[in-house]
């Protein structure tokens, strides 16, 4: 019966974004969702209905459902060409693409919402949210309220609940759906009897109007008629299954195993030959089953009843259900259909048969990426077991450590063991698994003893994947040791024998971890160049799931020739996102970590993790959305709780303290850093993890200290901090000591040694472009770096006209705004330096002097737009800027002018 006043109410909320239909099981939900779609598709609105299930926690399966409800609403076909498997290792989908090609006005529909509990896969939900415009819906159907950060819209007046209390009839919508819908002879007293007692509750009045048409005294039931909701629901569904023939009964009882079924299983099932029969039987009776296709050959019965069904199976025939169990299950394995096969060996308790099947099953699904799906199966075996199956061993830790259990990784390789003690699976597959579970627990050091033994990597000769990914794992933990070189020496020998192992996971990760080397010896532009080649010429960056990346890992082909793996590419692209953002392309950075940071969330090691969060929530913070940065970061402190990992909601919190000094809240900021404290456990003397490249404790407390009128005092260990820095080679991180050190000579009162050492910090930063080091410490910074300019006597040399217009870009580009150049491409070479000319460059942006630069290089608008990573159109507006300001009509007028004011070269 459709609920008009729930539908008017949504109509009248032209400018919701979220209609949030969220109620206990039975009070319509899904009925209500198909009656919109039914008055929207009227109303000539796009629809895509999705309904979710708990498999739709794997990253990659929801990223290629939701693909394929965006291609239904967009009208663009999805890639017919592939096989199944193929289109779920490649389905790539990009979100704002999608969203711009859907006909107005859409309404995408997520139904049974409550199974979703993914942070990545609620990431892209969220993300959707914020890119909806004028003209689109979400419409989400939930048992429980969805984990989406929805205050916004709330606050906003762009969000509409439908709750119980409005899903539940009214005496009015009972008499019609009783009287009228179901053509009971109820007089007004039996209507409001009912209605009092079910309080408006759908299923209960669905039950009891079943249980009614063959009552012969229906006022007696409808006086005797009480209970809860639950109990109702076992009441009215017993009444309604004793008025069925005892042949009917087993028969319902017996398929009730069955999440849905046809005719065929449930011939399996019972051992009958007349199902399909009995199935037309009760669907004309209106036995509590729904009709799943339009054909009427899949059915289910109703979730509220089903496990009623189930338990009087448990009470009239114990132990059957184990058999039947296993009969389906070999039905469907003879259907070709493993999954539900398997759910069924495991409900049957026939341990042979289960692990039969997932020894078959259990590697492709896991390059699926059916991560979350093998956990739920492989939680529920006998451990001890898993011995004899030394590779569904193998892929279980593999699990493990793709959903962020790999504490319980670890536990596995060392208490599962042969009679004699020893691993069932192979050195090399022990240690690759230990070492990434160590990586991923943030306990790099504890790989340490396995680097130190040459034969780790020689027991591996026969293995070159397993070899691989051990050179990897010795080259990470080489970086945070300060070995750099010998860590580039194992990079460089992982790739050049990546023809042995078959697919690019070790040119791909061996690409960008040279990256993340640059980045932390301070070769930006190196870094830029790297990343941008190993990302490749895509016009568009996608979302990419993980399922590539676990091909990779198990060593599978790729049927593309040179793939570069999805999930990796999106790791190139995090650190690329560091490096555009230390150039202060922000726009550019903010973009990809958009992007990406469901894929971090969801398989990202702690580097990770904190890097992009705290790079994110700055970007947030340099807009000005205060409010955004700090919920990014308390997403970050709360990801460090749930998965035990101590540094990385220390780190959260270290960027809260950071941002309450620059707010001036020094009691806030010290009430933040005490929760972390100068020297944290996690922290070791002989290792630096990347990601304290960005910030550590001890920076975190001088800085504390400098702004709380203590600068003096910090200058002795601050200088020697940037020395330690300088010696490691920590360049990056050496120059953000350098800038707090010159401020904190400032704040002293040592003037000249405060010019000097800023003067010092701006000249090894300009030849690679880092620019956020300076923004980063706040307005006190910057008014030194503009004392600086003043006191500079000799503008007119080469190197003090390029330091001078260095320092006036940083500033200048606070002023005006706009953003400070991003990566110029793939030429690792640094782009000449510009010295200041008069008052028109003076006008001209940083990103427009970028642009008129390449222009006058040669390069058309798309090459430019690839080069600074903005879109043609953006290109063009600078150019109509760009000749405005220098009163030129064509571009070759515009450089023409720029080269006679010397603004450009």
């Amino acid at each position: 019966m459709a609920r008009q006043r729930l539908i008017d109410r949504i109509r009248q909320a032209e400018d919701a974004k979220l209609i949030l239909v969220q109620a206990p099981a039975g009070f319509g939900k899904t009925t209500l969702l198909r009656h919109i779609y039914d008055a929207f598709i009227a109303d000539r609105c796009t629809i895509a209905w999705l309904t979710l299930d708990a498999g739709d926690n794997d990253l990659d399966r929801f990223m290629t459902c939701l693909g394929q409800a965006f291609a239904q609403i967009s009208q663009i076909p999805p890639s017919g060409t592939q096989t199944r498997q193929s289109a779920g290792d490649d389905q790539l989908f990009e979100l704002a693409q999608a969203m711009a090609a859907t006909p107005l006005p859409f309404m995408l529909m997520l139904d049974e919402f409550e199974h979703l509990h993914n942070p990545a896969a609620l990431s892209i939900i969220q993300q959707l949210l914020e890119m909806l415009g004028p003209q689109q819906k979400i419409v989400i159907g939930s048992r429980e309220l969805p984990m989406l950060s929805v205050g916004r819209l709330r606050a906003c007046q762009q969000m509409l609940e439908i709750d119980a209390a409005q899903l539940r009839f009214s005496l009015e919508e009972t008499t019609r759906f009783l009287c009228g819908k179901r053509n009971l002879g109820l007089d007004s007293q039996d209507v409001e009897r009912l209605q009092e007692v079910t309080g408006g509750w759908a299923a209960a009045l669905w039950l009891s109007s079943l249980a009614l048409e063959s009552n012969d005294n229906p006022k007696q039931y409808i006086r005797t008629f009480s209970g809860s909701n639950t109990v109702v629901a076992s009441y009215l569904a017993e009444d309604v299954l004793s008025h069925r023939p005892k042949p009917v009964q087993d028969f319902i009882l017996q398929t009730s195993i069955l999440q849905k079924f046809c005719a065929d299983s449930c011939n399996a099932v019972t051992g009958r030959a007349d199902s399909g029969v009995l199935l037309q039987e009760l669907e004309r009776s209106n036995m509590f089953m729904t009709a799943l296709d339009e054909q009427h050959v899949w059915y289910s019965y109703h979730p509220l009843f089903a496990g009623f069904l189930r338990a009087q199976l448990g009470r009239q025939y114990p132990g059957l259900a184990s058999s039947l169990h296993r009969r389906a299950a070999l039905w469907y394995v003879e259907q070709e259909r493993p999954i539900p096969a398997i759910d069924h060996a495991i409900a049957s308790g026939d341990k042979k048969l289960l692990f039969d099947l997932l020894s078959e099953t259990a590697e492709p699904l896991f390059l699926q990426g059916r991560v979350r799906l093998l956990a739920r199966w492989l939680d529920a075996l006998d451990r001890a077991s898993l011995a004899a199956y030394p590779k569904l061993m193998s892929v279980y830790a593999w699990v493990l450590i793709h959903i962020n259990r790999s504490e319980e990784a670890l536990t596995l390789l060392e208490t599962v063991t042969n009679e004699d003690g020893a691993s069932p699976i192979s050195h090399p597959t022990f240690h690759v698994l230990r070492t990434f579970s160590l990586v991923m627990l943030d306990r790099v050091e504890q790989t340490a003893p396995m680097w130190d033994d040459p034969q780790i990597l020689g027991s591996a000769a026969q293995e070159p994947l397993l070899r691989s990914m051990l050179m990897i794992g010795c080259a990470y933990y080489y970086a945070t040791a300060g070995r750099y070189q010998e860590a580039r020496m194992l990079l460089d020998q992982a790739t050049r024998e990546h023809s042995a192992v078959g697919p690019l996971f070790s040119v791909t990760v061996a690409g960008y971890m040279h990256g993340m080397l640059d980045l932390r010896q301070g070769h930006l532009r190196a870094a830029g160049a790297r990343l941008r080649a190993l990302i490749g010429d895509e016009s568009q960056v996608r979302v990419r799931g993980t399922a590539p990346r676990m091909r990779a890992i198990m060593g599978a082909e790729s049927d593309v020739p040179n793939r570069r793996y999805g999930a990796d590419a999106g790791f190139a692209s995090i650190y690329l996102a560091e490096v555009l953002y230390e150039m202060d392309a922000l726009e550019e950075a903010k973009r990809l970590l958009k992007l990406y940071l469901p894929l971090i969330k969801d398989a990202g090691i702690p580097d990770q993790l904190i890097a992009s969060h705290v790079i994110y929530a700055r970007i947030l913070r340099a807009e000005g959305n205060v409010n955004g940065a700090l919920q990014i970061l308390l997403e970050l402190e709360q990801l460090g709780m749930q998965r035990n990992l101590q540094r990385i909601t220390d780190a959260a919190r270290l960027e809260r303290a950071r941002g309450a000094v620059l707010d001036g809240d020094l009691e806030a900021a010290k009430t933040m850093f005490s929760l972390v404290g100068i020297a944290p456990a996690w922290q070791h003397r002989d290792l630096q993890m990347i990601a304290e490249d960005i910030e550590t404790p001890l920076l975190g407390a001088m800085r504390l200290q400098v702004h709380g009128g203590q600068a003096a005092a910090t200058l002795p260990l601050l200088k020697e901090h940037l020395q330690d820095a300088q010696a490691r080679g920590r360049v990056r991180y050496a120059l953000r000591v350098k800038a707090l050190y010159a401020l904190a000579l400032h704040l002293a009162g040592q003037r000249n040694p405060a010019l000097r050492t800023i003067k010092e910090a701006l000249q090894d930063a300009l030849g690679e472009g880092f620019v956020r080091v300076f923004k980063d410490e706040g307005p006190a910074l910057l008014a030194l770096v503009n004392d600086m300019l003043k006191s500079m006597k000799d503008a007119s040399s080469v190197e003090n006209g390029a330091l001078h217009f260095f320092a006036e870009r940083i500033l200048n580009s606070l002023k005006n705004g706009a953003s400070a150049p991003a990566f110029h491409g793939g030429d690792s070479a640094a782009m000449e330096p510009r010295q200041p000319h008069g008052a028109l460059e003076s006008e001209l942006t940083g990103r427009e002097l970028d642009v008129l630069t390449l222009l006058a290089k040669g390069y058309g608008n798309q090459a430019i737009a690839e080069k600074l990573f903005v879109s043609v159109t953006t290109v063009k507006t600078h150019l109509r800027n760009i000749n405005l300001k220098l009163g030129a009509h064509t571009r070759t007028e515009a450089i023409s002018v720029a080269r006679k004011l010397s603004i450009i070269a």
